[in-house]
């Protein structure tokens, strides 16, 4: 038997228990053309694991030539935030038409810095990892990074690009000019990046480089001894390049 206590929590329950919820029915009317989503993990990993890459490098501040490189890519990534590169890059230069123009139409010729090779060790900082959602509503996962490093640039010095050969009837103990020659040179390097995932074992990447390295001044000249003994011409001299990359990578 209910005591009469009893009796009236038990009519109180039933009777709330027969009022249907106002307040569920709109919250289900409010999002009800919602796509809920399930904020997923890291979907990509890179501790731990070997990047391999190959690229075409391109030096963008150049005037008078193109300067197409081809390059390779090792990157060890010590954890998701940091990495150690290496870079090795070997190209050509084609002359733009602007530097045909001057010396045909004005006989200018143009000092020019041909880049043949790079190589580089870097270290790779990566603060940002992210997603996209396409309108389709595919996810495009990514990365940005940072890098420093230093290595080697080598420059292939073209004399008769600028240089006039001497006319030995008028002057007969004028020096020659130098042989063409590539000389490599000290570079230090900072950059940024982006990788774009495609899955789990391939990704794209482009990257903005700034190299600086000082070059000996008399490898520029038509006439180096005469620039030391008379011009009193000595030391090196800054040179900067910014070059673009867009490859492709692959991780073990």
């Amino acid at each position: 038997m209910l005591s009469k206590w009893g009796k009236a929590v038990a009519v109180t329950a039933s009777l709330v228990s027969a009022v249907p919820l106002s307040g569920a029915s709109d919250e289900s009317e409010r999002f009800k053309d919602v796509e809920i989503r399930v904020i997923r993990p890291r979907y990509f990993t890179k501790a731990g694991r070997l990047e391999i890459g190959a690229a075409l490098n391109t030096i963008m501040n150049e005037s008078f030539i193109y300067t197409f490189l081809g390059t390779g890519l090792l990157t060890y990534h010590f954890s998701e935030s940091w990495a150690i590169e290496g870079t090795l890059a070997y190209g050509l230069s084609i002359d733009r038409e602007d530097k045909r123009i001057l010396f045909d139409e004005f006989d200018i010729k143009t000092q020019i810095f041909r880049t043949s090779f790079m190589t580089e060790l870097a270290v790779q900082y990566t603060p940002i990892y992210g997603k996209w959602q396409l309108p389709s509503g595919k996810l495009v996962y990514f990365d940005t990074y940072l890098q420093a490093g230093v290595g080697q640039t080598g420059v292939e010095w073209r004399y008769d690009d600028f240089c006039e050969p001497p006319d030995k009837k008028l002057d007969p103990t004028a020096e020659d000019i130098p042989k063409n020659t590539t000389k490599s040179y000290p570079t230090f390097m900072a950059g940024v990046g982006q990788r774009y995932f495609v899955s789990r074992k391939m990704a794209y990447k482009w990257d903005l480089r700034a190299n600086r390295f000082n070059y000996t001044i008399l490898d520029g000249e038509c006439s180096p001894i005469k620039a030391k003994t008379q011009q009193g011409l000595s030391g090196t001299a800054p040179h900067d390049t910014i070059t673009l990359l867009i490859g492709v990578s692959y991780y073990l």
